[in-house]
C-alpha cells in the first residue's frame, strides 16, 4: 500500500518575508489571530515553516546578520494588529501550552501531548532545527532551518484531568509530555566534563546546579579549544553538537 500523501495546509516560499507569504505567518499567541487552515482530526498534513529569523540570516558568511538581528520586527498594519502584536505572548519561551521546545531527540516518530486550556485552541508549529544540543550554551540551541512538518492531530477528550496534575495553584501549572520518536543520534564514544559549585574566582556555592553547568561547559571550551578552534567557535559549534547535559 503506497504511504498517504500530507495535504499541505501552510505553504511557504523562502524567498519572501513571513508578512508577504500565501498565508499570514506569526510569532506571537494571541486569540484574535484568526487560524489559517483546517483539519480532520486523524488527518496526515504539512506544514512549511521559515526559521526563526523570518529569513533575515543569509548565506553569505557574514557575522553581521546576527550582530545586527532585530527579532522585535513586525509586520505594518492596522492599529488593532499592531494592539494585537503588543499584547500577544511571543513564541520564543518554553510555556505551559508548549511554546518553544529544544529537545534534541525530538524528532521523526514523536508524539508530543499538548494541554489545551481554552476552547477553540488553534495549533501553530515553528522554528526548526537541522541540529541541536541539550543545551542552549550560546545566542540559541541550534542550527537554524527552514522546513516542513508532518503530523496528524488527536483530541484527547479529558486528557487534561487524566494525565496532567497542576504542580500549582492553577490549572496553567502544566506541562506538555514529550514522547520521543525512535529516530535519534547514536554515538560510542561521549568526551565527559563534569562541573562543580566553585565559580571563577573561587568561592563555592552549595549544590547550584547552574555555576556547575557553567563550569561544565567551560571545561568543554577550554578542552576543544587546543585542537585549532578559537574558544568563540567552540561556543559557537557548543550550542548544536551532540551536547548532553
Amino acid at each position: 500500500m503506497a504511504p498517504l500523501t500530507p495535504r499541505l495546509v501552510v505553504p511557504i516560499d523562502v524567498k519572501r518575508k513571513p508578512w508577504e507569504q500565501k498565508v499570514h505567518l506569526h510569532n506571537r499567541w494571541h486569540p484574535d489571530i484568526p487560524p489559517v487552515a483546517d483539519v480532520t482530526e486523524g488527518e496526515l498534513f504539512r506544514v512549511e515553516m521559515v526559521d526563526c529569523t523570518g529569513g533575515r540570516v543569509r548565506d553569505d558568511e557574514s557575522a553581521d546578520d546576527i550582530k545586527f538581528l532585530d527579532l522585535t520586527i513586525i509586520e505594518e498594519g492596522t492599529a488593532e494588529w499592531q494592539k494585537i502584536a503588543t499584547e500577544a505572548a511571543r513564541t520564543i519561551p518554553g510555556r505551559e501550552n508548549g511554546g518553544n521546545c529544544d529537545i534534541k531527540n525530538l524528532s521523526r516518530g514523536s508524539k508530543v501531548y499538548l494541554p489545551v486550556f481554552v476552547e477553540g485552541a488553534n495549533l501553530s508549529t515553528g522554528d526548526m532545527h537541522f541540529s541541536q544540543g541539550d543545551g542552549e550554551v550560546s545566542f540559541c540551541g541550534a542550527i537554524e532551518m527552514s522546513g516542513f512538518l508532518e503530523l496528524k492531530c488527536e483530541i484527547i477528550r479529558g486528557g487534561m484531568k487524566e494525565y496532567l496534575t497542576p504542580v500549582g495553584l492553577t490549572a496553567l501549572h502544566v506541562n506538555p509530555i514529550f514522547e520521543i520518536g525512535p529516530v535519534e543520534p547514536r554515538f560510542s564514544e561521549w568526551l565527559v566534563f563534569e562541573g562543580i559549585s566553585v565559580d571563577e574566582s573561587g568561592k563555592q556555592h552549595f549544590l547550584d546546579a547552574s555555576v556547575a553547568y557553567k563550569r561544565a561547559v567551560l571545561n568543554a571550551i577550554e578542552y576543544l579549544s587546543r585542537f585549532g578552534y578559537s574558544k568563540e567557535q567552540v561556543g559557537s559549534l557548543s550550542f548544536n553538537i551532540m551536547l548532553s547535559m
